[in-house]
């Protein structure tokens, strides 16, 4: 059975007439009484009685009319999901990030692509950027915001620098002095993001290339465990300072200066996406929000949608 049997079949009986119908479809009379023809014949029921220039359903035509409909609406239906997909109005994303930047930067991005995509289901997940970047590659994920790498099989693009800064306490003595040196911060008990991680390796360095060995007293994989830490005076440590705004807002920490530094303590970020496919609408959007954010250049947009 197929649509345009439905269709002619459904024309027919609101206009009582094989030629009206015809016209309707845009077809020729024969056209049409060749499809209900052979709608009959699989159905095995006549659905039409003829009698003259009148045509009116049979009681089977009458029995079969609303599952026709159904039929036709269905598909319809459905292709109005397609449709609602492909201008990105449906459909999902899903988004790996580093821990820190799914925390404290992409709530606002996701905010506004929420309202401006309130359908559209996300799923976001959180890790170190090499795993991150290799679940992209397998598929896991549409694309990547975590620390700036270069991959050949991804399309990176820079996104803004993640800025560190030194934490205490309130009462800690640098709360008052707002500026220390490398060598006084490297003589504080200090609290280490662990092993492996980017943040230890570009603290530890930064300290290394000072010439100063931090007293590493504690070793954390959450930020806002490290926080805690230092709100409870267990030791100092270098955080992005995206993630203290609301501490030094309600003064439970403080930021300080390292003023003898050679260069910024900073992370750089960026969004990466797997180099050559096709892009979603969502994803494209998502990163058409993402870079008007920082104010970069977008490459991704002029890339063919997904179909």
């Amino acid at each position: 059975m197929e649509l345009a049997q439905l269709e002619a079949f459904i024309q027919v009986a609101h206009h009582r007439s094989f030629s009206r119908a015809a016209e309707s479809l845009f077809l020729t009379q024969p056209s049409v009484t060749a499809r209900i023809q052979s709608l009959e014949r699989e159905i095995g029921e006549r659905l039409f009685e003829r009698t003259g220039r009148s045509v009116t359903l049979t009681d089977a035509g009458h029995a079969f009319m609303p599952h026709a409909q159904r039929a036709l609406t269905a598909v319809q239906e459905g292709t109005d999901a397609i449709e609602a997909v492909r201008h990105g109005d449906v459909g999902s994303i899903r988004i790996g990030a580093s821990s820190s930047i799914a925390t404290y930067v992409l709530p606002s991005i996701l905010k506004k692509f929420r309202e401006s995509r309130p359908r559209v289901h996300v799923y976001l997940s959180t890790g170190q950027t090499e795993e991150i970047i290799e679940g992209m590659l397998t598929g896991e994920t549409h694309l990547a915001v975590t620390r700036f790498a270069q991959h050949p099989e991804v399309e990176s693009l820079h996104l803004y620098n993640d800025d560190l800064t030194l934490v205490v306490a309130p009462g800690h003595a640098f709360a008052k002095k707002r500026s220390v040196t490398i060598a006084e911060a490297g003589r504080e008990p200090f609290l280490f993001f662990e092993r492996g991680s980017s943040y230890h390796s570009l603290i530890y360095s930064m300290f290394l290339r000072a010439g100063v060995v931090p007293e590493s007293v504690m070793e954390l994989d959450s930020m806002e465990t490290t926080k805690h830490m230092v709100e409870a005076g267990l030791g100092v440590a270098i955080l992005p300072e995206v993630s203290i705004t609301r501490e030094q807002v309600t003064g439970t920490l403080v930021a300080v200066d390292l003023r003898d530094m050679e260069q910024p303590a900073q992370r750089e970020i960026g969004v990466h996406v797997p180099r050559n496919r096709v892009l979603a609408r969502p994803t494209r959007d998502f990163l058409r929000i993402l870079t008007a954010e920082y104010g970069v250049q977008n490459p991704f947009d002029s890339a063919p949608d997904e179909a």
